[in-house]
């Protein structure tokens, strides 16, 4: 028999807390679509330079952190809340940053996972700085401010499509 390693917690995946971010960001996605037009939200969003889209972000990291970490019934009160002085389209744009902040976690989870030996003491130096490098690249690329169609797509949500010969505009 062979004696048990014991497995460090640096070395274990975080699969299960990837699969919660993601379902997470699908179920912030539903409650955008159900408490909010979310083809109006949209529209202020792809109006939204990339500098406008960064600011908003920063001036309400601590809401969508908090939005974040809020259950999913808590969600609906907590945004009227802090968004009472707001318009719709402003607490709509929470939300959707809120999901990028999910996806974003799990992206980042999924590079950590890749990386977990890099981040923890035991390869040379080398090895450990070319891996960091590496990793420090891919996670400046997870800054992306995109509408999030994938999340709207992967529980069958529009996510305020506009549709080209349906739109009456």
């Amino acid at each position: 028999m062979y004696p048990r390693r014991r497995t460090y917690p640096h070395e274990k995946a975080m699969g299960s807390y990837e699969l919660f971010a993601w379902r997470d960001a699908m179920a912030l996605a539903c409650l955008l679509e159900e408490d909010f037009d979310v083809q109006a939200v949209r529209i202020a969003f792809d109006a939204m330079q990339i500098g406008q889209k960064i600011d908003f972000e920063d001036k309400n990291c601590e809401i969508i952190e908090e939005l974040i970490r809020r259950s999913e019934s808590q969600r609906p009160a907590y945004v009227r809340k802090v968004g009472k002085s707001a318009d719709e389209i402003t607490r709509g744009l929470l939300i959707v940053f809120a999901i990028l902040g999910q996806v974003r976690v799990m992206e980042i989870l999924e590079l950590r996972d890749r990386y977990r030996l890099a981040l923890a003491p035991g390869s040379g130096n080398r090895i450990t700085c070319s891996s960091l490098y590496a990793f420090q690249q891919e996670m400046a690329g997870l800054q992306t401010y995109d509408w999030p169609d994938h999340v709207f797509d992967a529980y069958g949500g529009d996510g305020g499509w506009i549709d080209p010969e349906n739109d009456d505009a």
